[in-house]
């Protein structure tokens, strides 16, 4: 339990309500007694700008009429940016917060953030790739914490001198994710959007089983000539019960991380980090140095340093069953009790009560 005063209003943003991370980070901020609020930004949008900006933005960068990098309405009043960064700041005048926390994936601009620090103090947790981190640093100067779920996160600000940087991982909702104790049908499945380190992945673990099932945006139309994968994707998303009952059914999930370049997967780790093992499932994941601060290596999950040794990983932990159960077991006892919403809330208001 934080101890200390506590903000009364806290107004949450991020891009949209899947996964539902926002959520239960406001339900953990109402068991504390404090009133949220959610401010979705994908979703705060103009029709002139999904009918007309969009469209002619999305033809000219297929066309190559123009670099992906242009937009031909930048600044445009209408335009989602500005749009959404105008709603966030009426949002904030309405609301009155005492907290303005932002989960940055789409971009803020300096003068929203201008705004929004002169009427409440203003977090920001920065949860994109690590090889991205540039795009943030202009904001950084104007947030009173910027927070990173990659350790790597915390190298790139102090080497360019700032302090007010925190790392914040992934938590995980164990009255979402739990064992429901249901028969086991898959050898192993993938949940994630597609990526070309993530294909090399499952495409090498296709030949160890082919027994598996994939979810997840942009597979179907990626690997339409891989048809050793394509006739085991299921949908473009899976979520809540249903995620949770995958997990159940699985032998060993799948994690490969897309944090670092096309080679690297990062040092951050995901939700399925935690979400898996706490439903009382085997992961075996990419090697992310950052997993060491939750779970035990070896003992609460598998880790694998290459393709070749996932490879070697899968087919030995199907091979195994008590080996599996027992890491299975671990994981659980582990994840479900590691790092809750709660205690990210807890550390989140932990650091406000030095910027009061």
């Amino acid at each position: 339990m934080t101890k200390g005063r506590l903000p009364r209003r806290v107004l949450i943003a991020g891009n949209s309500e899947r996964p539902p991370v926002m959520a239960a980070m406001a339900a953990a901020f109402e068991r504390l007694g404090i009133e949220s609020r959610r401010f979705y930004t994908q979703s705060c949008n103009t029709w002139y700008d999904r009918l007309w900006i969009h469209t002619i933005n999305h033809y000219a960068h297929t066309l190559r009429l123009i670099p992906k990098s242009v937009d031909l309405f930048k600044g445009h009043p209408k335009s989602h940016v500005l749009y959404r960064n105008r709603m966030l700041v009426e949002a904030c005048r309405e609301f009155k917060p005492d907290l303005v926390f932002l989960t940055r994936g789409l971009r803020y601009t300096i003068e929203a953030i201008k705004e929004l620090r002169e009427m409440s103090t203003v977090f920001c947790w920065y949860t994109e790739a690590e090889f991205r981190y540039p795009e943030v640093e202009p904001e950084m100067p104007f947030y009173h914490r910027t927070y990173f779920f990659s350790s790597a996160g915390l190298d790139f600000a102090a080497a360019r001198g700032y302090t007010n940087v925190g790392l914040l991982q992934h938590a995980v909702d164990t009255s979402k994710f739990r064992p429901l104790n249901l028969p086991q049908v898959y050898d192993w499945c993938f949940v994630g959007q597609w990526h070309p380190r993530r294909q090399q992945y499952l495409e090498a673990l296709a030949e160890v089983s082919k027994n598996y099932a994939i979810y997840g945006p942009r597979w179907r139309k990626r690997v339409w000539r891989r048809p050793s994968l394509w006739w085991h994707i299921k949908a473009p998303g899976i979520w809540e019960e249903d995620l949770t009952r995958l997990y159940n059914r699985t032998r060993v999930v799948i994690n490969v991380n897309t944090w670092g370049d096309e080679k690297q997967g990062g040092s951050g780790v995901n939700l399925r980090l935690l979400e898996a093992p706490a439903c009382g499932a085997c992961l075996l994941t990419d090697y992310a140095k950052d997993a060491a601060r939750l779970l035990v290596p070896g003992e609460d999950l598998v880790c694998a340093a290459s393709v070749k040794e996932m490879q070697e990983n899968l087919a030995a932990l199907l091979a195994d069953a008590a080996r599996r159960e027992r890491i299975a077991r671990s994981g659980y006892q582990k994840a479900s009790k590691v790092r809750s919403y709660d205690d990210m809330v807890a550390q989140i208001c932990e650091d406000w009560q030095n910027f009061r």
